[in-house]
This record gives C-alpha cells, structure tokens and sequence, in this order.
C-alpha cells in the first residue's frame, strides 16, 4: 500500500527527525527531502553525521526562488519508484512561497511589497492582497496541481510531509465536524499551509511533548486502518515511522 502520511505538531516534537531516520530505516529506498529552514542537516549534525553518511538521502534546499525548487523537484521525481519516500517539511513554507512567486510574477514585487504599494494607493483590499476571483485560483494551481497533487495524488512513490500548527484564533468559526474538526475539538490546534491538504493523506499524525520532555504521537486519521483517536503513543527515542510501523502493522 502507498504511503501518504501528514506529520503534525509544534516546533521541536522529532517531525524533521522522523523525515531523516526514513533514510536510515530504508537503506535501498531512495529519500528526497526538500527542505526549506536547513532542518534536515542540523538533524544530521545532532546525529554526528552528514548527507555524505546516507547516499540514499537527498536535500533539496528550498528558497524564495519557487520555479528553481519545481526544477530540482522534477529532477528528484523522475528518480523515485515504488518503495521510495518524497518528503516536504514545513508545508506552511510552501504555501508562503507560492503567493510570493506569484506576486513576483505578475506584479513584479515580492508579496509584502505589493501589500504596501496596495496600501499606499489607499485600495481597499484584503487582509491577503489578493483578488478572490481572479488571483487565488492561480496560485492554488501553482502550488496543488504543480507541486501537492502532482507529488501526493499521482505518483507512484511514498509521501511523508510536515507541517506546523497554530491556535484557532477568536474570529475564526471553529469547525465542529470534518477533519479540520476532529483537529479542534481533540487538539485544539490547526494545521499550517494550505487549506485542502489535509485532505490529501490518508493517515495524519499529531506529534507533542509531555512535560518530561517524552516524545507522543497521536492518530487524527488513518484511512484503511482501525485507530483510536485517543490512544497515545511513546516514540521517545525513535522515530515515528518505526513505531506506527509496529503498532499498526504495517
């Protein structure tokens, strides 16, 4: 079975680490990483390795410069098969990046730019900057079709993605059913980026930290598989992947 699986938590609670240790887990699979905060090294660097010690595992850094990225991502792509992991960590990064690429390229400015140029000119617009109509469809093609559909919907390769949370905020309507809602009313908290993707992988996972500094994971969704939404697991120690593996038997 394909793997598509959405690591979800706060900073520091072992999602990059649980991306690293695929490479070592798989020794014969091939595991691209694209990393857009230098994670996946410093990881290495806790571990007293390098990229050097895993020829198995690739970095792609990740920058402002977005049609550079689906390059070295198409690149990596046509060397993945079955049995291979494509990961993306911090997908709320990628998100970012795909409404700066495209205010770069339509309005020749970066994102914040064209709000302050907005701002100047006294229009009155949205909190993003951007047309409803006319502006989001784009930008939701630039970075769903080209990047998250194309990687996890239609390739052949295993996906292994994180994302960071934050708080519902006082304004926002707190959804009481659905994905988004199983994620506040048994987390309180809502995942990073954009919006669909968390209807994209079949099993996501919230990872935390106690207060003794113990490593937990939890199942939000796991599609296919019986799982308990309550039931905690200790991964202290090891990665996510390894436990899961073991407990769900995969």
């Amino acid at each position: 079975m394909r793997e598509k699986i959405l690591l979800v938590g706060d900073s520091n609670v072992s999602k990059t680490f649980s991306l690293v240790k695929l490479a070592i887990q798989y020794p014969e699979s091939n595991v691209v990483i694209l990393d857009p905060d230098d994670g996946t090294a410093k990881v290495l660097a806790e571990w007293g390795m390098t990229n050097d010690d895993l020829p198995n595992l690739s970095i792609i850094p990740v920058t402002k410069d977005w049609a550079a990225m689906m390059v070295a991502y198409r690149l990596a792509k046509s060397a993945l098969g079955e049995g291979d992991w494509l990961c993306m960590d911090m997908l709320g990064r990628f998100w970012d990046l795909a409404q700066g690429y495209y205010s770069a390229e339509v309005f020749g400015h970066s994102h914040a730019e064209h709000l302050l140029m907005l701002k100047k000119q006294a229009k009155s617009v949205a909190f993003s900057g951007f047309d409803g109509l006319q502006d989001w469809p784009l930008i939701k093609n630039i970075h769903n079709a080209d990047l998250m559909d194309d990687a996890v919907l239609y390739s052949e390769f295993n996906v292994m993605c994180t994302t960071s949370v934050r708080d519902w905020l006082p304004v926002e309507k707190v959804p009481k059913t659905g994905q988004l809602g199983i994620y506040a009313s048994e987390f309180g908290i809502k995942p990073e980026g954009e919006k669909h993707n968390i209807y994209r992988f079949d099993t996501q996972i919230v990872m935390f930290r106690k207060k003794d500094g113990a490593y937990w994971f939890r199942i939000a969704r796991d599609r296919g598989r019986p799982f308990d939404v309550k039931k905690e697991f200790d991964i202290t120690g090891k990665s996510f992947w390894e436990v899961y593996v073991e407990q769900q038997g995969v």
